[in-house]
């Protein structure tokens, strides 16, 4: 857990996405006034990033996660399934689930317990990776279900009850770098070995230059959608009450 920590707070990917979602945040939520809830929490560090909006409560399937996140002095978690919350109708005004609905088998049950939880005209800020076809290493690895494609989010999403406030792409200028590295792989590979592309090791300009590409997207996002990309970031609001 403390290397996914290390990575989630250096690593290049982790530290652009971090900037894109921040940025939105900004947009959609006012600072200082939220009942947070980040959804498959991990080692915590978004609970960190996201305190600037209001109180953070974290929650994660994983035993060890838990322990961890207590451990670095994040108190308000939990160690429960996202398929079936253990908290009362319309609590959060603002949620969190940040890649983390790709590894849950009954991904619709999940929103439906997002927007139960949710209160009314409350923010649910998702991301996921994106297109089947971008199947690599890092989703047998993470033992990944699926891959997304906006239309198919979407659609879920609209059917637990919930108004897209915005479905964008992400990570669009890497897209084909992603590809072609990901079908390389898959040909000259044979031995059924796999490699996270977090563990890889870049030179420092080029992990400059990476996070750069990344990272710019957050001046677009703000203000327009992109139509293609390795992920989705989808920000979602409550306008109704759930039926059950």
């Amino acid at each position: 857990m403390k290397k996914y920590s290390d990575s989630e707070k250096h690593h290049w990917w982790h530290r652009a996405r971090r900037q894109i979602i921040l940025t939105l945040l900004s947009k959609y939520v006012p600072n200082g006034q939220q009942n947070i809830l980040d959804v498959g929490c991990g080692p915590g560090e978004t609970m960190s990033y996201l305190e600037r909006f209001g109180r953070v409560m974290g929650i994660d399937v994983s035993d060890e996660a838990v322990r961890f996140c207590k451990g670095r002095g994040h108190e308000d978690i939990l160690c429960a399934s996202a398929e079936n919350l253990p908290i009362k109708d319309e609590s959060f005004s603002l949620i969190t689930m940040l890649d983390v609905l790709e590894h849950i088998e009954d991904d619709t049950k999940v929103l439906y317990e997002l927007a139960r939880i949710c209160k009314p005209n409350g923010v649910i800020l998702l991301t996921t990776p994106a297109y089947q076809f971008l199947w690599g290493d890092i989703d047998e690895i993470c033992k990944h279900k699926r891959r997304y494609t906006a239309l198919e989010l979407s659609e879920k999403l609209q059917a637990a009850g919930l108004h897209i406030e915005k479905m964008s792409y992400m990570n669009a200028l890497l897209l084909p770098v992603t590809w072609l590295s990901r079908r390389l792989r898959a040909m000259t590979v044979k031995d059924g070995s796999l490699q996270s592309p977090f563990d890889k090791s870049y030179p420092a300009w080029l992990t400059s230059i990476l996070e750069l590409l990344f990272k710019i997207e957050a001046i677009f996002l703000k203000s327009w959608n992109l139509p293609f990309g390795v992920s989705i970031i989808c920000v979602a609001r409550k306008v109704r009450k759930v039926k059950k």
